[in-house]
């Protein structure tokens, strides 16, 4: 109870009452106090021991009878001195004896302050706060010698009493004034706190989702604003509450809806959300954790890896199960903070397509073969009626006929090949045949073949290698068949007169070989596709010089198998860079 703001005030108002009337009591008892004090002295001085009055006295106690004569004037001074009950007059000698006394006193006074100040002829008026009396001490000189001393002592009971009246009037008014706080405090308490309880109230019912009801605006005041814009808090709270169900309810029908199976796991590894199709696709495998699930499915793929070592990337896997061929693609995601909160995983169904893509392969594998023998048949009879051609004239029409049978034948077969490289490689039937060799020297001998065709055009090809070791184990003649592949269509693709540079270079852990040329280069929107098959950026070009749009394929597939990489750069109109990057010590693997 004492914990609420209604309590606080109040209590805030006591304090402020009391530290109030504590500060005006003692402010009025000081300043009463000290009034009384200061007028003791002051008004003995000034009204009583004035110039008339000092001569007087010094008169009488030069004349006969000094003591009774000096007596007389002081009893008729009484009423001026405020001579009473609490104050008295004594006169005394150097010796501080008693001569006489409004009390008819005798005997001696110990000496105070003032009265061995008035011993050395000064008047003594200093008042001690701390003693329990007031005196004030005149000293009778003659010829400069004190010869009576006039002393007068107050008990201080007045000044007392009146200080204690006083403390109890400032007592009854601190009751007085606490009980009247509470009361003030206890109803202006009330109309702040009438409010916030409202807001109080509002707020639990806008915590359990009742957003419809608004409070109502009493005052102008801040309490006013603060329901104002406590209102307008809420009617934003319930939109934005709207906008989320009505994009969680999207995001539910496009989960239920998806044939694609998706898995939500937390960052323990535990599932938390799997649509219908992941439940028909995992079955009695979606509770168990995404490492002992991934593991059983040999992805190859851990949690730790994606949330922690590649927490930007999406990384994808292929995965046979259950007679399937799926895709697996997987997403992390954070908290608000940036934490990793967990991933998602998206399977994608490839069954049918690698069904298709089987067949497509079949079928280019059986047409390339088939077409292997008419082709050889084409070629041979073109030669041979080229040869029988011979008498006729080299203007007729004929001879560019059987030249273009023959070109066409040619291109067919390269094609052919090609295919049938994919094939294997497609198949796994085409293996790298590894061995070791000097790559160093096998560079050299391409560059100087190709330098031979490249002297037609004008193209000038400058070879670089820097190796720590020329050896590599892999297939030579794979490597040629890229590297040869790559420079020729620099030379293709480069105006004549162009520049090519071909540079080798390795470390401790792999071999770099770049080929860069100053041609018409590739534009930024064909650098995605370059690697597919049958993809050619300039159509007319790659025909008119005999490519089937294969090489770069073939090329990406024999690099892959040496475990390598291969990449184009290629600011259209500067000209191409292709890297290779080879390891030196994993070994090669066919896939």
């Amino acid at each position: 109870m004492f914990k609420s703001i209604q309590w606080k005030i109040i209590a805030i108002f006591l304090l402020l009452t009391v530290s109030v009337m504590i500060v005006t009591g003692t402010f009025l008892l000081q300043n009463i106090s000290a009034y009384y004090y200061n007028d003791f002295s002051d008004s003995l001085t000034n009204q009583v021991f004035n110039s008339d009055f000092t001569e007087e006295l010094e008169n009488a106690a030069k004349g006969a009878n000094s003591k009774d004569t000096i007596m007389e004037l002081l009893g008729a001074y009484s009423i001026r001195m405020g001579i009473d009950s609490f104050r008295n007059y004594y006169l005394l000698d150097s010796s501080l004896n008693i001569l006489g006394s409004s009390t008819k006193a005798s005997g001696t006074i110990e000496g105070t302050p003032n009265l061995l100040l008035a011993l050395t002829g000064s008047v003594g008026t200093t008042v001690d706060k701390n003693a329990e009396y007031m005196d004030y001490a005149f000293p009778i000189k003659i010829d400069k010698t004190t010869k009576y001393i006039v002393y007068i002592s107050d008990t201080k009971e007045e000044i007392n009493d009146v200080l204690g009246n006083m403390f109890i009037n400032i007592f009854w008014a601190l009751l007085f004034g606490l009980l009247l706080s509470a009361i003030l405090g206890f109803f202006l308490s009330r109309t702040i706190i009438a409010p916030i309880s409202s807001l109080q109230s509002r707020s639990e019912a806008l915590a359990e989702g009742d957003f419809g009801r608004k409070l109502e605006v009493r005052s102008r005041d801040e309490i006013g604003r603060l329901t104002v814009a406590f209102n307008n808090m809420a009617a934003r709270i319930n939109g934005s509450m709207e906008e989320i169900q009505t994009e969680k309810n999207k995001i539910e029908a496009i989960l239920l809806h998806m044939t694609d199976a998706v898995a939500a796991y937390d960052n323990s590894g535990n599932l938390i959300h799997i649509n219908p199709a992941g439940e028909a696709l995992l079955n009695e495998y979606k509770n168990e954790t995404f490492d002992n699930l991934f593991e059983r499915l040999e992805a190859n793929i851990s949690l730790y890896r994606i949330l922690y070592i590649d927490p930007t990337e999406t990384i994808e896997r292929d995965i046979e199960f259950n007679n399937k061929t799926l895709k697996a693609f997987f997403a992390p995601f954070n908290t608000e903070r940036s934490l990793a909160a967990g991933v998602v995983v998206v399977f994608h169904d490839r069954t049918h397509q690698q069904m298709l893509d089987n067949s497509r392969r079949e079928f280019v594998a059986n047409v390339s073969h088939e077409l292997r023998t008419p082709l050889t048949t084409i070629k041979s009879y073109a030669e041979t009626i080229s040869d029988m051609a011979q008498d006729i004239d080299n203007e007729s029409p004929i001879r560019s006929f059987i030249k273009v049978i023959e070109n066409e034948a040619d291109r067919m077969t390269r094609l052919v090949k090609d295919l049938l490289t994919l094939s294997q490689f497609d198949s796994n039937k085409r293996e790298i045949k590894r061995e070791k060799f000097n790559l160093a020297k096998l560079i050299t001998n391409i560059v100087e073949k190709m330098s031979i065709n490249a002297k037609s055009t004008s193209h000038r090809i400058k070879l670089s290698i820097d190796m720590k070791s020329e050896d590599y184990f892999g297939e030579p003649d794979a490597i040629e068949q890229v590297l040869t592949n790559i420079i020729s269509n620099s030379i293709k693709y480069t105006h004549n007169g162009g520049k090519i540079d071909v540079v080798c270079h390795s470390d401790f852990e792999n071999i770099t070989i770049t080929v860069k040329d100053n041609g018409i280069g590739i534009p930024e929107n064909d650098l995605a596709r370059i690697f597919e098959r049958f993809y050619r950026v300039d159509k007319a070009r790659s025909r008119q010089s005999g490519g089937t749009g294969l090489g770069l394929a073939i090329a990406k597939e024999i690099i892959t198998r040496h475990s390598g990489t291969i990449e184009i750069f290629s600011p259209e109109q500067k000209g191409t860079l292709v890297k290779i990057t080879l390891p030196l010590f994993e070994k090669v693997t066919n896939h």
